[in-house]
Order: C-alpha cells, then sequence, then structure tokens
C-alpha cells in the first residue's frame, strides 16, 4: 500500500526526527502535535512508517506500553541502544562495547545481533548517580 505525503505525516516524521535520541509513545506524539494532527492521524502514520522500517516499536518486558524510535535517515540506524529505566534517555552503545558485545554472542552463543531492532534497558549513569529522573 502506498503512503500519502500529508502534512500529518510530515509533521509525525519531523517529531520523530527531532527526538531521534528518545522512545516516544503515540500519545505523547499526538499530545505535542494537536490540533494540527488527529491522534487517529497518529496511529495510522506509526502504523505506515513502521511497515516502512523508519520506525521501530519497543515494548519494554514486563510493560503493555508501545514506544516508537525513529530510525529512518539517522545515525542510529544499525546501532545498539541502550536505554534508561529511570529518565527514558535513548543512546547508542558505543562502538567498542557493541563491537565486543556482538563477537561475544558470535562466538560464545552462536548468535547474530540484529542491531536495527536492539534496545538493551537499564540504569544510566545519572540516574545511578542521583542527577536525574
Amino acid at each position: 500500500m502506498r503512503a500519502y505525503k500529508t502534512e500529518q505525516r510530515a509533521s509525525i516524521l519531523r517529531y520523530l526526527e527531532s527526538r531521534h535520541d528518545a522512545c516516544v509513545t503515540a500519545a505523547e506524539i499526538a499530545s505535542a502535535l494537536f490540533p494540527s494532527v488527529s491522534k487517529s492521524a497518529v496511529y495510522r502514520n506509526l502504523a505506515d512508517l513502521e511497515s516502512e522500517g523508519k520506525v521501530i516499536r519497543v515494548v519494554a518486558a514486563g510493560d503493555r506500553a508501545v514506544s516508537y524510535r525513529f530510525q529512518a535517515g539517522h545515525a542510529c540506524a544499525g546501532k545498539i541502544h541502550i536505554s534508561c529505566v529511570r529518565c527514558g534517555k535513548t543512546e547508542h552503545v558505543s562502538p567498542n562495547a557493541a563491537a565486543s558485545f556482538e563477537r561475544a554472542l558470535r562466538e560464545t552463543d552462536g548468535f547474530s545481533l540484529n542491531k536495527a531492532e536492539c534496545l538493551l534497558y537499564g540504569v544510566c549513569r545519572e540516574c545511578r548517580s542521583g542527577g536525574a529522573g
């Protein structure tokens, strides 16, 4: 199915791109773009953007909340991500740590990692030291 290039879709893409370092919910997007973008348009466009590979659906283990992370045309594509469960900040794993992790998985478990959909959860340095969240 061909996606229409509407102003609502463009607004959603701009919002997601501006928050490329975060996972956001459909409700957060709808709230930020109200009233120019309807809630139904947000859900419809997120489904299309996910099928096009421009966003990735993120569901934390043990949580039913669904978030989305923008990845189209950005430096995030193909990176392993880490997300803080306290403040929600999402970052790239350093290239050296990512390479070590991938190598260990391959050598120890015979497992090849799909980096496009890899998001690890934990607590960031700032939250551990009491500086945020």
